[in-house]
């Protein structure tokens, strides 16, 4: 009986014991936090004219977790209007700073990115996420909500277009960033004149604005058409900022170390018009290397095309498997071996290429 007692009594010892040292530990409580600002309030009509300015800054204050311990983390969040937050976008890096600054270039991108159409204004909602701890389980807070009104542009860009023809099926031209004009395109081109056609809320059509030749061998808004004379693939360039553009004919090989002997010499591709892309079965040696040459007819004037380099910015930028003048294509093993090797320029700044043994 005495030690059935001992046992009872020292279970409840435990139990209060444990419950004295829950006691101790702070527990958060949702105090709140406030958006406090949003400098300017808005309309926000993004614009690749004048650089990547500031849009608005935001001010809010820090949350009151109920409890002493480490500062939140903070979290700008917008939404469409009326939607509740079901879908919220991130548009910062979380950290423990109360103020944080939109820029034009960073905020285009994220709307952009996340489906919302360019020179159409949309409302949104703002609000500011608060977290606490980094485990599977955070204490979060929402601040109050404010709307607004913001309207993203459109990375420059063309449709090349026959005249007779729909610009929505042109071949296009993308500039190397949201706030470059160096807009380019390769695309097999029939004998014509030609248009270049800018897009309206992500839309081509011969309704809207276009340029064309100056008279001089310049671009210019409404200008003269653009004369192709003869078919064939094409490097068409086009920028607006220094009212330049060129029509070159554009022929793709491979040149390097993996290619047979005279290495500086180019072995030409072929252009296949049923996948649009420039192909060739070669021999290449295991452990070395080769790039992508363009070779324009009758000029000397050479562009190369490697893997993807992020040094690589401005007129260089090919997308993200590869660069103008990008790092080298490096072959396996030791031993020659047969290839079947595709290059890809239908996508502009978008270039891909495969390498498969046969």
């Amino acid at each position: 009986m005495k030690n059935i007692l001992k046992t009872t009594f020292f279970a409840l010892f435990l139990i209060v014991l444990g419950s004295c040292e829950e006691d101790t530990h702070p527990v958060a409580s949702a105090n709140g936090i406030t958006l406090l600002s949003i400098v300017p309030s808005g309309p926000y009509v993004l614009s690749p004219l004048e650089g990547d300015n500031d849009v608005a800054t935001f001010t809010w204050s820090a949350t009151d977790n109920g409890v002493a311990t480490i500062s939140s983390t903070y979290v700008i969040e917008i939404a469409l209007s009326g939607t509740n937050f079901a879908n919220p976008i991130a548009t910062n890096a979380s950290s423990p700073v109360l103020t944080y600054t939109w820029k034009e270039g960073a905020l285009n991108k994220i709307l952009i990115d996340n489906g919302f159409i360019a020179d159409v204004p949309a409302d949104i909602d703002i609000r500011i996420k608060s977290t606490l701890g980094l485990g599977a389980h955070p204490f979060v807070q929402y601040s109050n909500i404010i709307s607004a009104k913001v309207t993203p542009f459109a990375q420059p860009s063309f449709a090349f277009t026959k005249n007779g023809e729909n610009p929505a099926n042109a071949p296009k031209l993308i500039s190397s960033g949201l706030f470059a004009t160096d807009c380019e395109g390769y695309a097999w081109l029939e004998a014509g004149s030609y248009k270049f056609y800018t897009a309206i809320q992500n839309v081509y059509q011969t309704s809207n604005p276009f340029y064309g030749d100056n008279g001089a061998g310049g671009l210019e808004l409404n200008g003269a058409d653009v004369v192709v004379a003869t078919a064939g693939f094409y490097l068409i360039k086009a920028n607006t900022d220094l009212n330049t553009y060129s029509v070159k004919v554009s022929e793709w090989g491979l040149f390097g170390t993996a290619t047979a002997n005279p290495v500086d010499r180019t072995k030409m591709m072929t252009y296949n018009p049923a996948t649009k892309n420039w192909e060739t079965t070669i021999s290449l040696k295991g452990g070395r290397v080769f790039q992508f040459r363009n070779q324009y007819r009758g000029t000397p004037e050479t562009l190369i095309l490697g893997l993807f380099d992020a040094t690589k910015v401005g007129a260089d930028y090919a997308g993200t498997q590869m660069s103008y003048n990008g790092l080298v294509i490096s072959l396996p093993g030791t031993e020659p071996a047969n290839y079947k090797v595709t290059l890809n320029l239908n996508s502009p700044r978008a270039y891909t290429y495969t390498l498969v043994q046969q």
